[in-house]
C-alpha cells in the first residue's frame, strides 16, 4: 500500500490550543481563589511518571487542564495532540460473527470486506473518528511511522502473566532516563502499552534507540524480560516499509473497552485506573525532539553477542543486591548456570551475550522490505525455572562476565565419562598439522581454520588418536561421508568395520568412531541418549552451524570436547558468531601446502 496525499503528525494549532487553554483556566482559577469562591478540586492527578513498585517518586506536576468534566471538544483536541500517527489513514478493529475471527486492518470506505479491493479508497484518522472511537462506535489505532520515517510517539507492548512487573521496570528505566511515560492496560486486559509521546515529529531510529536503551535498562532489574521484548516496540520499523503503512498500534480509551476496565491508564503505585482519566493525561508533557535526540545520541547502539562481554551494573545501583560469592553451573549439552540468587543484571547480561543481531532483519530494513516475522535479534540461549542455558563455546566469556560482577563461576563436568579406545594415528603429520592438534589439544573447545589441500581432516584423525576417545564426526553432505570413512581408515589403524555410519544410506553407530550426517541426526528424538558415549564431537564444514539443523543437533549433544573444522569463519548472512558459541573459537589457522588446493576441489565443494 502506497503512501497518500495527507498531512502526518496532527495539527501544531491543537498545541497552541491546549497552552492557551492552561493559561486561562489557571487565570481563571487564581480569580476563583481571590474571590473566595469555591470550585473544582486543585489537587492534580498522579503524573504519568509517577513512582511506581520500584523506585521513588517525583516532583508534583503542573495541573490539570482537561478533566472528565470537560467538553468532548476538549477531550479529543488532547487526544488527537497526544495520540499522533499518519492523518490519510487510520487502523480499525473488525470482527466477524458469523466466523468469530477477528483482526485489524486499515479503513477502507465500504468495510473491511472491501480491503482487498484494488480500488479500495482509506479513510483518514479525523476528529470524527476519535469521537467514534471514544465513544465506543469503533475500536481504531494508529499507524504511528511518519513520512520521512518519523514519528510522534512510541510505545512498548507488554504480554503474558508478568506483564504488569515488566511494565513497571520499563516505567523505571523511563523515570532514570528523565523521560514521561504512561502505563495503559490493552484491550485483551492480559497485556499493556506503556506510551511515550514526543513534542513533534522524531525519527524512528531515534525513538526506538530510547525504548531499546529503556528496556536494556529495565532488564537490570526485571530478569523475566526477555530480548524478544525488543521486537514489541512501536513503531516496529526504523524505516517505511515499502508498499506498508508499518504496523499498527490500538489506541487506548475505547468506549466499549473502558466500561470492562481495559484501554484505560494505571495508576504505577496501585496499578488501578485513574478515576479521571482526561485529568491524567492532561499531566503529561510531551518529550521535546531536541531532548530525544540526545537522548538517542547519548544511548548509543545495544551490545550483544561478542560485544557484551562486560557487566553492565544498573544506572541506579541503589537497593540492588549483589551476586553470590559464587554462582554454580553444569557443563554439559549447554552451559546451564543457575539463576536462583543471581541479580537481574547479571542474568541480563548473560542473556546478550549469547545472543546476536540478525542480518536478516537490518537487510530487510535497509532495503525497505517487512521485516514481518524476523526478529531483530537471534536468541541462543535456553531458559528453565532455575537455570539460564547458554552455548557451550561462552563459557569463558560467562566466567568473564560474572567474575566483573564480583562473582566466580564454578562450573562443574554434566557430560558423561566414556570408555577409552585403542588406536593410533599411523599418518605423518607436517610441522603445519602438528602445531594444529598441539593447539587444539591444549582446549576442549576450538576451530581450527584450514584451506582446502592443507589436511584439515588428517589433524581430526590426529586429535582422535590423541584423545583416545570415541568420536562422532558431524558432516552435512554424503560425499563427505564417504571422504571420511576412507581417511579414518587410511590415517588411524582401524578397519571399515569400525568405523559406523548415521545416515547416507546406513544407519549403524558402532561406538569408536562414527560418521553422522546432520540431516539425519537432527531428525531424531533420542540425539542425547545416542551420543551419550563419545568424548569428542568434530563437526566438519562447522561454518553450516548456524544453518537450524546443524543448530538443533549440536545443542543436544552432551560431549566434552568439540573441535570444529572450516575452510572459512565467515559466513555470507553474517552469523559466524554462532560458530563460535557451538564450537569454540578459533585456535589455530592453517596454509595450504603449495599445488594440494587443486588436487582438493573434487572432495570439498561447498553449496
Amino acid at each position: 500500500m502506497g503512501d497518500l496525499p495527507g498531512q502526518d503528525g496532527g495539527d501544531d494549532s491543537v498545541l497552541v490550543t491546549k497552552a492557551e487553554l492552561l493559561a486561562l483556566r489557571e487565570e481563571n482559577e487564581r480569580l476563583r481563589s481571590l474571590l473566595g469562591l469555591d470550585g473544582r478540586s486543585t489537587e492534580a492527578p498522579t503524573p504519568a511518571w509517577t513512582p511506581t513498585l520500584f523506585t521513588a517518586g517525583q516532583a508534583a506536576p503542573p495541573r490539570a487542564t482537561v478533566d472528565q468534566g470537560s467538553p468532548p471538544a476538549m477531550k479529543v483536541a488532547l487526544f488527537r495532540a497526544l495520540f499522533a500517527g499518519r492523518d490519510d489513514v487510520y487502523a480499525q478493529r473488525w470482527d466477524n460473527e458469523r466466523t468469530g475471527k477477528g483482526g485489524w486492518g486499515p479503513a477502507v470506505r465500504g468495510g473491511w470486506s472491501n480491503a482487498r479491493r484494488p480500488d479500495r479508497e482509506y479513510l483518514p484518522y479525523t476528529v470524527e473518528v476519535i469521537e467514534r472511537h471514544l465513544a465506543g462506535g469503533l475500536h481504531a489505532g494508529i499507524y504511528p511511522l511518519l513520512r520521512g520515517d518519523a514519528c510522534r510517539i512510541l510505545a512498548a507492548d507488554f504480554d503474558g502473566p508478568g506483564w504488569t512487573l515488566d511494565s513497571l521496570a520499563y516505567l523505571d528505566a523511563a523515570r532514570a532516563a528523565g523521560v514521561p511515560a504512561a502505563l495503559e492496560r490493552s484491550r485483551s486486559g492480559d497485556g499493556g502499552h506503556v506510551w511515550v509521546f514526543f513534542a513533534g515529529p522524531v525519527p524512528a531510529a531515534s525513538a526506538r534507540r530510547i525504548g531499546v536503551h529503556l528496556l536494556r535498562e529495565a532488564m537490570t532489574v526485571r530478569a523475566e524480560l526477555d530480548l524478544a521484548s525488543y521486537d514489541r516496540l512501536f513503531p516496529a520499523q526504523d524505516f517505511m516499509p515499502k508498499g506498508s503503512f508499518g504496523n499498527l498500534i490500538a489506541l487506548p480509551l475505547q468506549g466499549d473497552r473502558r466500561k470492562r476496565g481495559t484501554t484505560v491508564f494505571l495508576d504505577p503505585a496501585t496499578l488501578e485506573p485513574f478515576e479521571d482519566q482526561w485529568a491524567f493525561l492532561s499531566t503529561v508533557e510531551p518529550l521535546s525532539t531536541e531532548s530525544a535526540e540526545a537522548l538517542a545520541r547519548g544511548f548509543g547502539e545495544l551490545a550483544t553477542g561478542p560485544d557484551a562481554s562486560t557487566y553492565r551494573r544498573t544506572a541506579d545501583p541503589t537497593g540492588v543486591p549483589k551476586p553470590p560469592a559464587k554462582i554454580a553451573a553444569v557443563a554439559g549439552a549447554m552451559l546451564g548456570v543457575d539463576r536462583i540468587g543471581v541479580p537481574p543484571a547479571l542474568i541480563a547480561a548473560l542473556k546478550h551475550l549469547a545472543s546476536l543481531h540478525n542480518p536478516e532483519f537490518y537487510e530487510k530494513e535497509r532495503l525497505r522490505f517487512s521485516t514481518w516475522n524476523t526478529p531483530r535479534f537471534i536468541r541462543c540461549y535456553r531458559e528453565t525455572l532455575d537455570q539460564l542455558l547458554l552455548p557451550r563455546g561462552l563459557r569463558d566469556k560467562a566466567a568473564r562476565i560474572v567474575a566483573d560482577a564480583g562473582s566466580h563461576l564454578v562450573v562443574s563436568d554434566g557430560w558423561p565419562v566414556p570408555d577409552g579406545i585403542d588406536t593410533k594415528l599411523v599418518a605423518t603429520l607436517e610441522a603445519d598439522q602438528q602445531v594444529a592438534v598441539d593447539r587444539l589439544a591444549e582446549h576442549d573447545l576450538g576451530m581450527l581454520v584450514a584451506l582446502p589441500g592443507s589436511g584439515k581432516t588428517v589433524v581430526g584423525c590426529a586429535l582422535i588418536a590423541h584423545h583416545r576417545v570415541p568420536t562422532l564426526v558431524i558432516v552435512d553432505r554424503k560425499p563427505l561421508v564417504e571422504q571420511w570413512r576412507d581417511r579414518l581408515v587410511t590415517h588411524l589403524d582401524l578397519t571399515p568395520r569400525q568405523i559406523g555410519q548415521l545416515g547416507g544410506g546406513r544407519n549403524k553407530a558402532n561406538g569408536i568412531v562414527d560418521v553422522a550426517m546432520v540431516q539425519s541426526l537432527a531428525r531424531r528424538d533420542d540425539i542425547s541418549d545416542l551420543t551419550a558415549g563419545y568424548g569428542m564431537v568434530i563437526v566438519d564444514e562447522c561454518h553450516h552451524v548456524p544453518a537450524v539443523t546443524f543448530e538443533r543437533a549440536v545443542r543436544e549433544i552432551a560431549v566434552r570436547r568439540w573441535v570444529g573444522l572450516t575452510a572459512t569463519p565467515y559466513r555470507r548472512d553474517g552469523l559466524q558468531a554462532l560458530m563460535a558459541m557451538h564450537c569454540g573459537p578459533v585456535r589455530y589457522t592453517m596454509t595450504a601446502r603449495p599445488g594440494a588446493a587443486l588436487q582438493a576441489l573434487d572432495l570439498i565443494v561447498h553449496e
